[in-house]
Protein backbone atom coordinates (compact mmCIF):
# COMPACT_ATOMS: atom_id res chain seq x y z
CA UNK A 1 0.00 0.00 0.00
CA UNK A 2 1.09 3.41 -0.64
CA UNK A 3 2.14 5.98 2.28
CA UNK A 4 -0.79 8.95 1.59
CA UNK A 5 1.59 11.04 3.69
CA UNK A 6 4.66 10.61 1.42
CA UNK A 7 2.97 11.00 -2.21
CA UNK A 8 3.66 14.66 -3.39
CA UNK A 9 0.32 17.10 -3.97
CA UNK A 10 -1.86 15.08 -6.17
CA UNK A 11 -4.83 16.42 -8.39
CA UNK A 12 -8.25 15.68 -7.62
CA UNK A 13 -8.40 13.41 -9.96
CA UNK A 14 -5.77 11.27 -8.17
CA UNK A 15 -6.60 11.47 -4.56
CA UNK A 16 -9.50 8.89 -4.62
CA UNK A 17 -6.25 6.08 -5.79
CA UNK A 18 -4.08 7.64 -3.26
CA UNK A 19 -6.72 7.03 -0.62
CA UNK A 20 -7.38 3.86 -1.70
CA UNK A 21 -3.55 2.53 -1.03
CA UNK A 22 -2.40 2.55 -4.71
CA UNK A 23 0.14 4.94 -6.64
CA UNK A 24 -1.10 6.75 -9.71
CA UNK A 25 0.14 4.65 -13.10
CA UNK A 26 -2.06 5.58 -16.02
CA UNK A 27 -1.88 8.69 -18.04
CA UNK A 28 -4.77 10.73 -17.65
CA UNK A 29 -5.83 12.27 -21.36
CA UNK A 30 -9.13 11.30 -21.98
CA UNK A 31 -11.78 14.26 -21.84
CA UNK A 32 -15.81 13.82 -21.82
CA UNK A 33 -15.93 13.69 -25.66
CA UNK A 34 -13.79 10.51 -26.02
CA UNK A 35 -15.34 9.06 -22.62
CA UNK A 36 -18.61 9.47 -24.17
CA UNK A 37 -16.68 7.66 -27.39
CA UNK A 38 -15.54 4.77 -25.44
CA UNK A 39 -19.10 3.77 -24.06
CA UNK A 40 -21.31 4.90 -27.76
CA UNK A 41 -18.85 2.80 -29.43
CA UNK A 42 -18.79 -0.08 -27.17
CA UNK A 43 -22.15 -0.31 -27.30
CA UNK A 44 -22.40 0.23 -31.19
CA UNK A 45 -25.77 0.85 -32.60
CA UNK A 46 -24.62 -0.49 -35.78
CA UNK A 47 -22.73 -3.31 -34.36
CA UNK A 48 -26.21 -4.70 -32.85
CA UNK A 49 -28.48 -4.28 -35.84
CA UNK A 50 -26.01 -5.97 -37.88
CA UNK A 51 -25.34 -8.89 -35.43
CA UNK A 52 -28.50 -9.74 -34.22
CA UNK A 53 -31.61 -7.91 -36.51
CA UNK A 54 -31.81 -11.36 -38.19
CA UNK A 55 -32.19 -13.17 -34.89
CA UNK A 56 -34.91 -10.82 -33.77
CA UNK A 57 -36.67 -11.25 -37.66
CA UNK A 58 -36.41 -15.11 -37.34
CA UNK A 59 -37.56 -15.64 -33.86
CA UNK A 60 -40.64 -12.80 -33.50
CA UNK A 61 -40.92 -11.18 -36.98
CA UNK A 62 -40.09 -7.32 -37.68
CA UNK A 63 -43.16 -6.79 -34.64
CA UNK A 64 -40.03 -7.99 -32.41
CA UNK A 65 -38.06 -4.42 -32.68
CA UNK A 66 -41.07 -3.02 -29.92
CA UNK A 67 -38.74 -4.94 -27.11
CA UNK A 68 -36.23 -2.33 -28.26
CA UNK A 69 -37.65 0.49 -25.75
CA UNK A 70 -38.69 -1.75 -22.69
CA UNK A 71 -34.81 -2.97 -23.16
CA UNK A 72 -33.89 0.69 -23.09
CA UNK A 73 -35.93 1.73 -20.45
CA UNK A 74 -34.28 -0.79 -17.88
CA UNK A 75 -30.77 -0.13 -18.97
CA UNK A 76 -31.25 3.39 -18.00
CA UNK A 77 -32.51 2.46 -14.70
CA UNK A 78 -29.40 0.77 -14.22
CA UNK A 79 -27.03 3.35 -16.18
CA UNK A 80 -28.33 5.93 -13.96
CA UNK A 81 -26.76 3.66 -10.50
CA UNK A 82 -24.06 3.33 -12.09
CA UNK A 83 -23.71 6.93 -12.74
CA UNK A 84 -23.44 7.58 -9.37
CA UNK A 85 -21.01 5.19 -8.39
CA UNK A 86 -18.57 6.02 -10.85
CA UNK A 87 -18.66 9.64 -9.40
CA UNK A 88 -18.31 8.28 -5.69
CA UNK A 89 -15.59 5.28 -6.68
CA UNK A 90 -13.35 6.78 -9.94
CA UNK A 91 -11.28 3.82 -9.62
CA UNK A 92 -9.91 1.68 -13.20
CA UNK A 93 -11.72 -1.56 -13.16
CA UNK A 94 -14.93 -0.08 -11.82
CA UNK A 95 -17.14 -3.13 -11.12
CA UNK A 96 -14.77 -4.92 -9.26
CA UNK A 97 -13.57 -1.78 -7.25
CA UNK A 98 -17.51 -0.88 -6.31
CA UNK A 99 -18.53 -4.16 -5.51
CA UNK A 100 -15.68 -4.90 -3.48
CA UNK A 101 -16.26 -2.06 -1.41
CA UNK A 102 -19.83 -2.04 -1.14
CA UNK A 103 -19.54 -6.22 -0.35
CA UNK A 104 -16.23 -7.84 -0.12
CA UNK A 105 -13.82 -9.15 -2.19
CA UNK A 106 -15.59 -12.54 -2.88
CA UNK A 107 -17.92 -10.54 -4.88
CA UNK A 108 -15.51 -7.99 -6.24
CA UNK A 109 -13.75 -10.92 -7.77
CA UNK A 110 -16.42 -12.58 -8.90
CA UNK A 111 -17.90 -9.51 -10.71
CA UNK A 112 -14.33 -8.94 -12.71
CA UNK A 113 -13.99 -12.54 -13.44
CA UNK A 114 -17.43 -12.03 -15.40
CA UNK A 115 -16.35 -8.87 -17.29
CA UNK A 116 -13.45 -10.75 -18.06
CA UNK A 117 -15.15 -13.61 -19.82
CA UNK A 118 -17.72 -11.04 -21.33
CA UNK A 119 -15.30 -8.82 -22.71
CA UNK A 120 -13.27 -11.33 -24.19
CA UNK A 121 -16.45 -13.11 -25.74
CA UNK A 122 -18.56 -10.64 -26.74
CA UNK A 123 -15.43 -9.28 -28.48
CA UNK A 124 -15.01 -12.51 -30.53
CA UNK A 125 -18.59 -12.52 -31.14
CA UNK A 126 -18.38 -9.25 -32.84
CA UNK A 127 -15.18 -10.19 -34.99
CA UNK A 128 -17.18 -12.98 -35.68
CA UNK A 129 -20.17 -10.93 -36.60
CA UNK A 130 -17.90 -8.84 -39.17
CA UNK A 131 -17.59 -11.23 -41.43
CA UNK A 132 -21.21 -11.16 -42.96
CA UNK A 133 -20.67 -7.43 -43.78
CA UNK A 134 -17.08 -7.56 -45.22
CA UNK A 135 -18.01 -10.60 -46.83
CA UNK A 136 -21.02 -8.56 -48.61
CA UNK A 137 -18.47 -5.92 -49.14
CA UNK A 138 -15.75 -7.84 -50.44
CA UNK A 139 -18.10 -10.04 -52.53
CA UNK A 140 -16.54 -13.03 -51.48
CA UNK A 141 -17.29 -16.34 -49.49
CA UNK A 142 -15.24 -17.08 -46.48
CA UNK A 143 -14.33 -20.65 -45.66
CA UNK A 144 -14.69 -21.61 -41.92
CA UNK A 145 -11.01 -21.23 -41.50
CA UNK A 146 -10.63 -18.44 -43.79
CA UNK A 147 -12.98 -16.19 -41.62
CA UNK A 148 -11.41 -17.58 -38.73
CA UNK A 149 -7.76 -16.54 -39.91
CA UNK A 150 -9.31 -12.99 -40.81
CA UNK A 151 -10.76 -12.50 -37.66
CA UNK A 152 -7.16 -13.52 -35.62
CA UNK A 153 -5.69 -11.33 -37.78
CA UNK A 154 -8.15 -8.59 -36.56
CA UNK A 155 -7.96 -9.08 -33.08
CA UNK A 156 -4.11 -8.73 -33.35
CA UNK A 157 -4.55 -5.46 -35.33
CA UNK A 158 -6.83 -4.04 -32.27
CA UNK A 159 -4.18 -5.52 -29.92
CA UNK A 160 -1.35 -3.68 -31.63
CA UNK A 161 -3.13 -0.31 -31.34
CA UNK A 162 -3.96 -0.96 -27.76
CA UNK A 163 -0.41 -1.79 -26.81
CA UNK A 164 0.79 1.62 -28.28
CA UNK A 165 -1.49 3.25 -25.85
CA UNK A 166 -4.72 5.10 -24.72
CA UNK A 167 -4.69 8.07 -26.77
CA UNK A 168 -4.24 6.22 -29.88
CA UNK A 169 -7.11 3.95 -29.38
CA UNK A 170 -8.90 6.63 -28.17
CA UNK A 171 -8.53 9.04 -31.21
CA UNK A 172 -9.09 6.11 -33.77
CA UNK A 173 -12.34 5.39 -31.62
CA UNK A 174 -13.59 9.02 -32.04
CA UNK A 175 -12.95 9.01 -35.79
CA UNK A 176 -15.47 5.76 -35.83
CA UNK A 177 -18.18 7.27 -33.45
CA UNK A 178 -18.48 9.88 -35.98
CA UNK A 179 -18.54 8.39 -38.62
CA UNK A 180 -21.28 6.21 -36.85
CA UNK A 181 -23.04 8.61 -36.38
CA UNK A 182 -23.42 10.71 -40.07
CA UNK A 183 -24.05 6.94 -41.52
CA UNK A 184 -27.00 6.44 -39.14
CA UNK A 185 -28.48 9.99 -39.94
CA UNK A 186 -27.16 10.12 -43.59
CA UNK A 187 -28.44 6.46 -44.23
CA UNK A 188 -31.15 6.53 -42.40
CA UNK A 189 -33.00 9.68 -43.39
CA UNK A 190 -31.81 8.79 -47.29
CA UNK A 191 -33.29 5.30 -46.63
CA UNK A 192 -36.54 6.93 -45.43
CA UNK A 193 -36.94 9.51 -47.99
CA UNK A 194 -36.99 6.96 -50.89
CA UNK A 195 -39.14 4.66 -49.29
CA UNK A 196 -41.65 7.50 -48.87
CA UNK A 197 -41.00 8.30 -52.14
CA UNK A 198 -41.71 4.66 -53.53
CA UNK A 199 -44.81 4.24 -51.48
CA UNK A 200 -42.72 1.53 -49.54
CA UNK A 201 -42.86 2.52 -45.79
CA UNK A 202 -44.61 -1.06 -44.82
CA UNK A 203 -46.40 0.54 -41.13
CA UNK A 204 -48.33 -2.76 -41.45
CA UNK A 205 -45.18 -4.72 -40.35
CA UNK A 206 -45.10 -2.36 -36.75
CA UNK A 207 -48.24 -3.13 -35.94
CA UNK A 208 -49.13 -6.65 -36.73
CA UNK A 209 -48.06 -9.79 -34.50
CA UNK A 210 -46.71 -12.76 -37.31
CA UNK A 211 -48.57 -15.52 -36.41
CA UNK A 212 -45.48 -17.75 -35.18
CA UNK A 213 -46.91 -20.85 -33.90
CA UNK A 214 -49.38 -21.45 -30.57
CA UNK A 215 -47.74 -18.50 -28.42
CA UNK A 216 -46.28 -15.64 -29.84
CA UNK A 217 -44.74 -13.94 -26.84
CA UNK A 218 -41.96 -16.51 -25.87
CA UNK A 219 -40.83 -15.36 -29.71
CA UNK A 220 -40.91 -11.98 -28.83
CA UNK A 221 -39.20 -12.00 -25.39
CA UNK A 222 -36.04 -13.77 -27.20
CA UNK A 223 -36.16 -10.97 -29.51
CA UNK A 224 -34.88 -8.61 -26.62
CA UNK A 225 -31.44 -10.17 -27.25
CA UNK A 226 -31.63 -7.05 -29.96
CA UNK A 227 -31.31 -4.21 -27.57
CA UNK A 228 -30.15 -5.98 -24.90
CA UNK A 229 -26.67 -7.03 -27.00
CA UNK A 230 -26.65 -3.56 -27.95
CA UNK A 231 -27.05 -1.69 -24.96
CA UNK A 232 -24.48 -3.22 -22.70
CA UNK A 233 -21.32 -1.90 -22.09
CA UNK A 234 -22.42 1.40 -21.46
CA UNK A 235 -20.05 1.78 -18.15
CA UNK A 236 -16.87 1.09 -19.79
CA UNK A 237 -16.06 4.71 -19.11
CA UNK A 238 -15.54 3.95 -16.26
CA UNK A 239 -13.07 0.72 -16.24
CA UNK A 240 -10.88 3.77 -17.91
CA UNK A 241 -11.57 6.13 -14.54
CA UNK A 242 -7.60 6.56 -14.25
CA UNK A 243 -7.06 7.45 -17.58
CA UNK A 244 -10.28 10.74 -17.48
CA UNK A 245 -9.20 13.71 -16.63
CA UNK A 246 -12.46 15.63 -14.36
CA UNK A 247 -13.37 12.02 -13.91
CA UNK A 248 -15.62 12.25 -11.67
CA UNK A 249 -17.74 14.99 -13.70
CA UNK A 250 -17.34 13.19 -16.93
CA UNK A 251 -17.52 9.86 -16.55
CA UNK A 252 -20.79 10.13 -14.97
CA UNK A 253 -21.90 12.28 -17.67
CA UNK A 254 -20.95 10.08 -20.38
CA UNK A 255 -22.84 6.86 -19.03
CA UNK A 256 -25.64 8.87 -18.82
CA UNK A 257 -25.91 10.78 -22.44
CA UNK A 258 -24.59 7.79 -24.03
CA UNK A 259 -26.79 4.99 -22.80
CA UNK A 260 -29.52 7.75 -23.77
CA UNK A 261 -28.33 8.91 -27.19
CA UNK A 262 -27.90 4.83 -28.40
CA UNK A 263 -31.26 4.00 -26.93
CA UNK A 264 -33.44 6.43 -28.65
CA UNK A 265 -30.81 6.73 -31.92
CA UNK A 266 -30.73 3.00 -32.42
CA UNK A 267 -34.37 2.47 -31.90
CA UNK A 268 -34.82 5.05 -34.78
CA UNK A 269 -32.97 3.21 -37.19
CA UNK A 270 -34.61 -0.15 -36.20
CA UNK A 271 -38.08 1.36 -37.01
CA UNK A 272 -36.64 2.77 -40.63
CA UNK A 273 -34.97 -0.09 -41.20
CA UNK A 274 -37.87 -2.55 -40.71
CA UNK A 275 -40.07 -0.28 -42.38
CA UNK A 276 -37.84 -0.42 -45.63
CA UNK A 277 -37.93 -4.35 -45.96
CA UNK A 278 -39.11 -5.52 -48.95
CA UNK A 279 -40.10 -9.09 -48.64
CA UNK A 280 -40.28 -10.47 -45.05
CA UNK A 281 -39.47 -13.66 -46.20
CA UNK A 282 -36.72 -12.71 -47.93
CA UNK A 283 -34.90 -10.53 -45.72
CA UNK A 284 -35.51 -13.11 -42.89
CA UNK A 285 -33.60 -15.94 -44.57
CA UNK A 286 -30.89 -13.38 -45.86
CA UNK A 287 -27.03 -14.30 -44.17
CA UNK A 288 -26.88 -10.36 -44.36
CA UNK A 289 -30.74 -9.04 -43.98
CA UNK A 290 -29.67 -5.46 -43.13
CA UNK A 291 -27.21 -5.17 -46.40
CA UNK A 292 -30.08 -6.33 -48.48
CA UNK A 293 -32.63 -4.01 -47.22
CA UNK A 294 -30.02 -0.93 -47.80
CA UNK A 295 -28.77 -2.82 -51.53
CA UNK A 296 -32.52 -2.68 -52.61
CA UNK A 297 -33.52 0.77 -51.64
CA UNK A 298 -30.26 2.11 -52.08
CA UNK A 299 -28.00 0.47 -54.68
CA UNK A 300 -24.65 -1.27 -54.49
CA UNK A 301 -22.62 1.11 -54.44
CA UNK A 302 -24.90 3.39 -51.20
CA UNK A 303 -24.15 0.03 -49.81
CA UNK A 304 -20.53 -0.27 -49.85
CA UNK A 305 -20.11 3.28 -48.48
CA UNK A 306 -22.72 2.04 -45.44
CA UNK A 307 -20.68 -1.35 -44.86
CA UNK A 308 -17.33 0.67 -44.38
CA UNK A 309 -18.56 2.55 -41.79
CA UNK A 310 -20.40 -0.53 -40.01
CA UNK A 311 -17.03 -2.38 -40.28
CA UNK A 312 -15.39 0.55 -38.63
CA UNK A 313 -17.64 0.97 -36.05
CA UNK A 314 -17.35 -2.99 -35.48
CA UNK A 315 -13.68 -2.60 -35.45
CA UNK A 316 -14.04 -0.07 -33.11
CA UNK A 317 -16.25 -1.83 -30.28
CA UNK A 318 -14.20 -4.93 -30.66
CA UNK A 319 -11.00 -2.89 -29.75
CA UNK A 320 -12.57 -1.40 -26.79
CA UNK A 321 -13.61 -4.94 -25.53
CA UNK A 322 -9.96 -5.69 -25.24
CA UNK A 323 -9.37 -2.20 -23.69
CA UNK A 324 -11.76 -2.36 -20.67
CA UNK A 325 -11.20 -6.18 -20.15
CA UNK A 326 -7.04 -4.92 -19.79
CA UNK A 327 -7.96 -2.31 -17.19
CA UNK A 328 -10.38 -4.99 -15.00
CA UNK A 329 -6.77 -7.33 -15.04
CA UNK A 330 -4.72 -4.67 -14.04
CA UNK A 331 -6.78 -3.70 -11.16
CA UNK A 332 -7.22 -7.28 -10.15
CA UNK A 333 -3.81 -7.56 -10.26
CA UNK A 334 -3.02 -4.51 -8.09
CA UNK A 335 -4.65 -6.59 -5.20
CA UNK A 336 -2.78 -9.40 -6.44
CA UNK A 337 -5.74 -11.49 -6.24
CA UNK A 338 -4.10 -13.13 -9.93
CA UNK A 339 -1.96 -15.49 -10.82
CA UNK A 340 0.56 -13.39 -12.57
CA UNK A 341 -0.10 -9.87 -10.66
CA UNK A 342 3.10 -8.48 -11.28
CA UNK A 343 3.04 -9.04 -14.85
CA UNK A 344 -0.24 -7.94 -14.78
CA UNK A 345 0.57 -4.37 -13.89
CA UNK A 346 3.46 -3.63 -15.27
CA UNK A 347 3.13 -0.45 -17.55
CA UNK A 348 4.95 0.18 -20.24
CA UNK A 349 6.10 3.34 -21.73
CA UNK A 350 3.14 4.12 -23.34
CA UNK A 351 1.55 4.07 -19.91
CA UNK A 352 -0.71 0.75 -20.57
CA UNK A 353 -0.83 -2.55 -18.83
CA UNK A 354 0.62 -4.42 -22.00
CA UNK A 355 0.32 -8.20 -20.59
CA UNK A 356 -2.89 -7.55 -19.51
CA UNK A 357 -3.95 -6.45 -23.03
CA UNK A 358 -2.00 -9.57 -23.99
CA UNK A 359 -3.82 -11.90 -22.34
CA UNK A 360 -7.37 -10.66 -23.17
CA UNK A 361 -6.18 -10.89 -26.72
CA UNK A 362 -5.38 -14.47 -26.48
CA UNK A 363 -8.85 -15.49 -24.68
CA UNK A 364 -10.53 -13.35 -27.41
CA UNK A 365 -8.71 -15.86 -30.01
CA UNK A 366 -9.42 -18.93 -28.24
CA UNK A 367 -13.19 -17.85 -27.78
CA UNK A 368 -13.16 -17.28 -31.99
CA UNK A 369 -11.42 -20.89 -31.98
CA UNK A 370 -14.06 -22.95 -29.68
CA UNK A 371 -17.25 -21.31 -30.18
CA UNK A 372 -19.28 -22.37 -32.61
CA UNK A 373 -22.67 -21.03 -31.94
CA UNK A 374 -23.78 -17.58 -33.00
CA UNK A 375 -26.29 -17.35 -30.34
CA UNK A 376 -24.22 -18.86 -27.84
CA UNK A 377 -21.63 -15.80 -28.76
CA UNK A 378 -24.32 -13.22 -28.26
CA UNK A 379 -26.29 -14.93 -25.77
CA UNK A 380 -23.46 -15.99 -23.07
CA UNK A 381 -21.81 -12.41 -22.65
CA UNK A 382 -25.34 -10.77 -22.43
CA UNK A 383 -26.53 -13.25 -19.35
CA UNK A 384 -23.24 -13.06 -17.30
CA UNK A 385 -23.00 -9.29 -17.85
CA UNK A 386 -26.63 -8.69 -16.64
CA UNK A 387 -25.55 -11.02 -14.00
CA UNK A 388 -23.05 -8.97 -13.21
CA UNK A 389 -24.80 -5.94 -13.38
CA UNK A 390 -27.53 -7.03 -10.40
CA UNK A 391 -25.05 -7.97 -8.27
CA UNK A 392 -24.27 -4.29 -8.71
CA UNK A 393 -27.32 -2.95 -8.19
CA UNK A 394 -27.83 -5.20 -5.14
CA UNK A 395 -24.37 -4.20 -3.32
CA UNK A 396 -25.33 -0.64 -4.21
CA UNK A 397 -28.72 -0.96 -2.64
CA UNK A 398 -26.71 -2.52 0.50
CA UNK A 399 -23.88 -0.69 0.56
CA UNK A 400 -24.02 2.62 -0.57
CA UNK A 401 -24.40 4.08 3.30
CA UNK A 402 -20.55 3.60 3.45
CA UNK A 403 -20.21 6.38 0.84
CA UNK A 404 -19.20 10.13 1.22
CA UNK A 405 -21.70 12.24 -0.64
CA UNK A 406 -21.04 13.22 -4.48
CA UNK A 407 -21.50 17.11 -5.13
CA UNK A 408 -21.32 15.08 -8.90
CA UNK A 409 -23.97 13.24 -9.72
CA UNK A 410 -26.51 11.87 -7.29
CA UNK A 411 -29.98 10.30 -7.37
CA UNK A 412 -31.17 11.99 -4.74
CA UNK A 413 -35.08 10.76 -3.69
CA UNK A 414 -35.41 8.95 -6.90
CA UNK A 415 -32.39 6.65 -5.34
CA UNK A 416 -35.05 3.74 -4.29
CA UNK A 417 -37.30 4.37 -7.07
CA UNK A 418 -34.90 4.05 -9.75
CA UNK A 419 -33.14 1.08 -7.48
CA UNK A 420 -36.32 -0.97 -7.47
CA UNK A 421 -37.12 -0.47 -10.91
CA UNK A 422 -33.56 -1.91 -11.96
CA UNK A 423 -33.48 -4.52 -9.84
CA UNK A 424 -36.98 -5.80 -11.53
CA UNK A 425 -35.56 -5.16 -14.98
CA UNK A 426 -32.42 -6.97 -14.54
CA UNK A 427 -34.10 -10.33 -12.94
CA UNK A 428 -36.61 -10.10 -15.64
CA UNK A 429 -33.60 -9.63 -18.61
CA UNK A 430 -32.19 -12.83 -16.88
CA UNK A 431 -34.82 -15.53 -16.69
CA UNK A 432 -35.60 -14.10 -20.77
CA UNK A 433 -32.23 -14.62 -21.51
CA UNK A 434 -32.14 -18.38 -20.11
CA UNK A 435 -35.79 -20.02 -19.78
CA UNK A 436 -35.99 -20.34 -23.58
CA UNK A 437 -34.97 -23.41 -25.22
CA UNK A 438 -32.68 -21.48 -27.80
CA UNK A 439 -30.45 -19.76 -24.79
CA UNK A 440 -30.23 -23.20 -23.12
CA UNK A 441 -27.06 -23.65 -24.01
CA UNK A 442 -25.53 -20.26 -23.51
CA UNK A 443 -26.86 -20.41 -19.96
CA UNK A 444 -25.37 -23.91 -19.11
CA UNK A 445 -22.01 -22.00 -20.83
CA UNK A 446 -22.84 -18.91 -17.90
CA UNK A 447 -23.18 -21.09 -15.12
CA UNK A 448 -19.52 -23.11 -15.86
CA UNK A 449 -18.10 -20.08 -16.11
CA UNK A 450 -19.52 -18.90 -12.68
CA UNK A 451 -18.84 -22.16 -10.78
CA UNK A 452 -14.79 -21.74 -12.58
CA UNK A 453 -14.44 -18.35 -11.42
CA UNK A 454 -15.57 -19.49 -7.71
CA UNK A 455 -13.14 -22.23 -7.88
CA UNK A 456 -10.68 -20.20 -9.15
CA UNK A 457 -11.31 -17.69 -6.49
CA UNK A 458 -10.66 -20.01 -3.74
CA UNK A 459 -6.94 -20.97 -5.52
CA UNK A 460 -5.74 -17.45 -6.67
CA UNK A 461 -8.03 -14.86 -4.92
CA UNK A 462 -8.15 -14.71 -1.46
CA UNK A 463 -4.66 -13.89 -0.24
CA UNK A 464 -4.15 -10.43 -1.47
CA UNK A 465 -3.15 -7.29 -0.50
CA UNK A 466 -5.78 -5.70 -1.66
CA UNK A 467 -8.94 -3.60 0.41
CA UNK A 468 -11.27 -5.57 2.71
Amino acid sequence: MTDIANMPAACDDDRAIIEAGYKPQLRRSLGFFSSFAISFSFMSILLGVFSAYGFVLSKAGPFGIWTWPMVGFGQTMVALIFAEMAGRIPLTGALYNWNTRLANPAVGWMTAWILIFVYAVSGSGVVVAMMAPLQTFLGVQFSDNMAREVGVGVIIAQTTINIYGVRLAAHANKLAVIAEMIALFVFGALLLGVILVKGEAHTSLLTTMPAMGSSYLPGFLMASLLAAWTLFGFETPSDLSEETVNVKRVTSKSIVSSVLVTATLGFVFVIILTLAIPDVAAVTASPDPVSMIVAHHLGDAATKVFLVVVLLSMFAATMLNITAASRILFAIGRDKRIFGAAALTRVSGHNVPTTAIAVVAVLEILAIIFFQSMTDLFATPTILLTTAYLITVICFTRGAKKLPPTSHFSLGKWHWPVTIMAVIWLVSEVCILTLPDDFHSAAAIAGAVLVAGAALYFVAGRKSTGPA
